[in-house]
């Protein structure tokens, strides 16, 4: 059974913002500092993972909501991977109903996107990132990277989408 608050509204929030800095990041390189291609991406990266990980959060009964904050915190649910960076694994943790509405907005607001695909080519994005002076750092970076975050934005726009009450 799925729980009904998936994927989390807030989680998607936080996501967002992340989208908004590597896309204003991402402005900024294409105006000539290139440099700023590698943040950007890593924002992207994280905004990624933060939408992929709103549908595997449950809420943290260490820290109950109080009167400031009646939802209290949330955290991973159990099971997961131990690279939890890992856009792929992530992904494939994702409960088959959610998974499959996924896919079908995704399909339904642009057809044919490569939503796997682009997954798994992102999926080692942020911690690859991070650290450019690193070896195992991405030596570059194509702009695909650029298209999944935003692309899982508009599904879970629509998915967190609350219905008008009347």
């Amino acid at each position: 059974m799925i729980r009904e608050n998936l994927p989390s509204l807030r989680v998607v929030e936080e996501a967002r913002e992340y989208l908004k800095s590597a896309q204003l990041i991402e402005r900024h390189a294409q105006n000539g500092d290139f440099g700023l291609f590698w943040p950007a991406a890593l924002n992207a990266g994280l905004a990624s993972e933060l939408y992929l990980k709103s549908f595997l959060v449950e809420r943290d009964p260490n820290h109950p909501g109080d009167q400031e904050d009646p939802e209290g915190y949330l955290k991973l649910v159990s099971g997961l991977p131990s690279d939890k960076h890992d856009l792929w694994a992530l992904y494939n943790k994702i409960p088959t109903e959610l998974s499959e509405q996924l896919h079908q907005i995704s399909d339904r607001l642009s057809p044919g996107f490569p939503l796997e695909e682009r997954i798994r080519t992102c999926s080692r994005l942020f911690v690859e990132t991070r650290y450019t002076y690193e070896a195992r750092s991405a030596q570059g970076i194509d702009s695909d990277v650029f298209e999944l975050a935003p692309h899982l934005d508009q599904v879970l726009e629509e998915m967190t989408r609350q219905p008008i009450s009347s």
